[in-house]
């Protein structure tokens, strides 16, 4: 974060000459042609995505500048001048300085210095990483929850893996979702090893288990968790935030065997996970698990990396600071593992 306060200034200096060049919306499909990529050229080296916009850039320049632009605001790469590209390159300087100034106030509540050992989940970036002596031992998307289910920002510690675990399912989820379900498909719970058990629909661990295989045990007082998934290919996607606030991680068993750290190993979690018993196997040292939100990040070449405001928070937050009232807050998730 020290990078994005340095990266401040050189936001409030674009809004203070007059923001970046205005794009042409029919410039969107390609990458332009003439006068349309030299204002797209423009626009990009405003924000540090070319050397320059002195000499005209090739089009294989433009087109992996905009895929560098795409990466950092959480887009499809494909260096295609498209309606959600275009969208986020018009947004104005200011409202990007805004989002700068929301992210840093973040900061400010965090603890000077975060254990050199923990595990950080970017809600607003879809992403996890763990450190181990304050490097990264491990990097993977993850997903959040949607924006009428936001995932809530707490400080916990994973105490436990929890091997082939069964799904509680929430009540709200049981009534809303899968109960219509069944009206339609009485079959529906039988085949997805759905039982009602003291009166509550449970899922058993199964290849079907919305859990997936593996949970990640920690002290929660929002109903939400960390854990596997069956549904892989939903973390190909650009947005994540498509689950009720729990988080799935695209990298599970290596989170695991990261942290169990011992001779258990890759076969003991490997025999423990195919036995298809439901295990809890408690982590020798807990690890800390900071959920954050954050729409702004810098690299350190100091280009900043913006991400959609799925949950509304930052202009809630800037409002807040600015002594201007602010809408409540929406409903937070909960799937209960």
């Amino acid at each position: 974060m020290p990078r994005l306060a340095a990266a401040h200034g050189r936001y409030a200096q674009i809004v203070a000459a007059g923001g970046w060049p205005r794009l042409d919306p029919a410039a969107a499909s390609t990458a332009g042609e003439g006068a349309a990529a030299k204002t797209l050229q423009d626009r990009l080296a405003v924000e540090g995505y070319l050397a320059g916009a002195a000499a005209a850039a090739s089009d294989r320049e433009l087109a992996a500048a905009l895929a560098a632009f795409q990466r950092a605001h959480g887009l499809a790469p494909d260096g295609v001048l498209g309606r959600e590209s275009l969208a986020a390159l018009k947004v104005p300087a200011r409202e990007r300085l805004a989002q700068i100034d929301a992210n840093l106030e973040r900061w400010r509540w965090l603890p000077h210095a975060l254990p050199t050992d923990r595990l950080e989940v970017d809600v607003g970036a879809a992403q996890a990483t763990l450190y181990r002596q304050g490097r990264v031992a491990l990097e993977m998307r993850a997903i959040v929850g949607d924006p009428r289910h936001w995932t809530p920002l707490f400080v916990s510690r994973i105490e436990a893996i929890i091997v082939n675990p069964p799904w509680r399912v929430p009540t709200s989820i049981a009534a809303r979702e899968i109960l219509p379900r069944v009206r339609r498909d009485p079959g529906y719970l039988a085949r997805n090893g759905f039982v009602i058990t003291s009166r509550r629909l449970v899922q058993r661990p199964g290849p079907k288990n919305s859990l997936g295989v593996l949970k990640f045990d920690l002290t929660s007082p929002f109903g939400v968790y960390l854990h596997d998934t069956p549904s892989k290919s939903l973390f190909a996607r650009a947005d994540r935030a498509l689950s009720h606030g729990c988080m799935r991680l695209e990298k599970p068993r290596e989170l695991a065997l990261l942290l169990l750290d011992d001779e258990r190993g890759a076969g003991g979690l490997d025999a423990a996970i195919a036995s298809g018993r439901t295990r809890r196997i408690a982590l020798r040292r807990p690890t800390p698990l900071y959920v954050m939100y954050w729409t702004a990040t810098a690299n350190p070449s100091g280009v900043v990396a913006f991400r959609r405001d799925a949950y509304g928070w930052d202009a809630a937050l800037n409002a807040a600071l600015d002594g201007r009232p602010t809408a409540p807050a929406a409903t937070g998730g909960g799937c209960r593992g």
